[in-house]
């Protein structure tokens, strides 16, 4: 299961680009390819928006590209955007090692914490591999919440995510308050700086949008 992802800043007039995310997504859908829109909040530039899609393959992911390329409304759109976008990341699609997509069952309104990390230089991968996934288990012990972990396959390589879905701000914050009161979570995140490079680790929060 792989889920790309595409995130970029705007100048944040969100009662402008709003409602072109929301034409966007309709002619997306039109294509057949089931897009999920996401607005970034507690750790991102004011402004950011993030659409993310789930594939089974890399050949579905293909196949859908080959798909958008054929409408002629999403072009149209994307110009109507053009003018909001302030700068935009390299695309990336991660590979999921644990967990799944979620973002098409959750509501509107709903919350997804990330932590985004990136291998040290001469790190061991498969032992970074194993603490990862160990944080993953414990994230979900103490939150209840699936945890998932993904894998850059096309992006920045070296690179993995953690993250996990809530049903809104309250829920996400109360998870947070679970895993701060840990006596377990701070020891096992701190055994991770031999494996992440210094200064790599990102924690975030979006907000599903549509």
């Amino acid at each position: 299961m792989y889920l790309f992802n595409r995130t970029f800043e705007t100048t944040g007039e969100m009662a402008k680009i709003v409602p072109i995310l929301h034409e966007l997504k309709k002619a997306v859908l039109a294509t057949g390819v089931d897009p999920t829109i996401w607005i970034g909040g507690n750790g991102y530039k004011n402004g950011t928006v993030i659409l993310t899609t789930p594939y089974a393959t890399l050949t579905e992911r293909a196949e859908a590209t080959a798909k958008l390329a054929t409408s002629k409304a999403i072009p149209e759109l994307s110009q109507k955007l053009t003018p909001y976008i302030r700068a935009q990341e390299p695309d990336i699609i991660l590979q999921y090692v644990k967990g799944g997509t979620f973002a098409a069952t959750v509501p509107v309104g709903a919350v997804v914490g990330t932590i985004q990390s990136q291998l040290a230089q001469g790190a061991d991968w498969m032992k970074t591999m194993e603490w990862a996934m160990e944080l993953a288990e414990l994230n979900e012990k103490i939150s209840g919440t699936q945890s998932n972990l993904g894998i850059v396959m096309f992006g920045p390589m070296g690179g993995f995510v953690h993250f996990s879905g809530f049903a809104n701000a309250a829920a996400a914050e109360a998870a947070l308050d679970a895993q701060n009161a840990s006596t377990e979570w701070l020891p096992l995140f701190l055994k991770g700086t031999q494996y992440i490079l210094a200064g790599s680790a990102m924690s975030r929060q979006m907000t599903k949008l549509a």
